[in-house]
């Protein structure tokens, strides 16, 4: 009795809540700087890897963990996908799926759509082999770019490798509002749902495990959506602790903090290229749930770093995060074939201005206006990427 009485005393009503939290943008800033980063060596050329760009392995560490950036996007993926549908659920809209799927649309097609123009037009500039860009492309189209790797190893684009990882996010998006219209309709208790979700990320997690010990490739088994969606699922179950329970502000500041520090440590000790067999035996996991407890800190409110995500600086490259994902890599690709001399320094810094200047033009042209025709249609909603 008297623990079901300390568990109800962090139950809360979720209209408490926010509709925007700040700090989760800047969460989103770092994620895409670290990815960006990581990439940066691809101005020098597609080839290089950091380890041959500079002699200092603390330096080839720090820019080699970019794959960190992309599991704290799965994880805040799950955080603000759920977070939006219980939200709707809990306000008894109708039409709640159909709507989360307009605003998806709204918010991600017209930036990939014209990335994919573009980049139809500089690959005929190239005279890249016109078999391999066409199935790049369909499969960007259908979200299935991190398949098209497994299936077509070897013979993929380069310049839009990096939509893997939209890939196993939207295939998410398909099929989790339906697992949560189930939830609801059996009015399955929050408390179990948690469970629930929580052992969902766990079978994925002995499912990587299988898969690894069984002889199935790195690459392979780092994009497939089977092997990592675990880091979407830990994301939503933190999603429902956020939305029904309040945990305590100390407790969370004491652990976002070691989250964070757990997260460097595994950074420098497991952060390089091919990535460590510990990543595939659990270590993803280890790491989305790192990620989780500091962004559920965040969106509380309880992190003392809150300052420094709430930034503008890191704000507004959160902003402007999914168009910065989309163009950087094709900018890196297409100057480190085109301009090969020249001072590093300077090669890297005409990527970074190019990079954002294309990001701006992204932002302000084309998903913008979409922006405040889904916001119009469907409200201002906290947006995933």
């Amino acid at each position: 009795m008297g623990d079901h009485k300390k568990w109800g005393s962090w139950t809360r009503s979720e209209q408490n809540l926010p509709a925007h939290v700040p700090a989760l943008d800047g969460i989103r800033g770092v994620a895409v700087m670290l990815v960006f980063i990581s990439h940066l060596h691809m101005i020098l050329s597609p080839e290089l890897t950091f380890r041959e760009v500079t002699p200092w392995k603390f330096i080839n560490r720090t820019f080699e963990a970019g794959f960190l950036g992309v599991d704290i996007f799965f994880v805040l993926s799950g955080f603000l996908i759920t977070s939006l549908l219980l939200k709707e659920r809990s306000s008894n809209q109708s039409g709640m799926v159909s709507r989360f799927y307009k605003r998806r649309a709204l918010r991600l097609l017209p930036a990939l759509y014209a990335l994919l123009i573009v980049d139809f037009f500089v690959s005929r500039w190239e005279n890249f082999p016109r078999d391999i860009q066409w199935r790049t492309t369909w499969h960007a189209l259908l979200y299935l770019n991190n398949w098209n790797i497994v299936w077509n190893f070897g013979a993929t684009q380069d310049d839009l490798g990096h939509l893997w990882s939209l890939g196993i996010e939207e295939q998410f998006y398909i099929v989790w509002p339906i697992v949560m219209i189930t939830i609801a309709a059996l009015k399955i208790p929050p408390k179990i749902a948690i469970s629930l979700t929580a052992i969902f990320a766990v079978f994925v997690t002995w499912h990587r495990l299988d898969l690894w010990n069984n002889g199935v490739s790195w690459l392979f088994l780092y994009v497939r959506t089977d092997a990592r969606v675990d880091s979407l699922l830990i994301g939503a179950t933190f999603a429902y602790v956020y939305r029904h329970y309040r945990v305590p502000p100390k407790i969370l500041n004491l652990l976002a903090t070691s989250s964070f520090i757990g997260f460097i440590y595994i950074k420098y000790r497991f952060g390089s290229l091919p990535l460590h067999p510990f990543l595939f035996q659990g270590g993803f996991t280890v790491i989305a749930v790192l990620a989780g407890t500091i962004i559920l800190a965040a969106a509380e409110g309880a992190w003392f770093a809150n300052r420094v995500l709430i930034s503008r600086p890191l704000t507004v490259i959160g902003k402007v995060s999914y168009g910065l994902y989309l163009w950087h890599l094709p900018v890196f690709f297409v100057l480190g074939r085109h301009v090969t001399s020249g001072p590093k320094p300077l090669r890297i810094l005409i990527g970074i201005v190019i990079a954002s200047a294309v990001t701006s033009l992204s932002w302000y042209f084309v998903e913008k206006p979409f922006l405040n025709i889904k916001n119009r249609k469907y409200g201002n909603v906290p947006a995933v990427h």
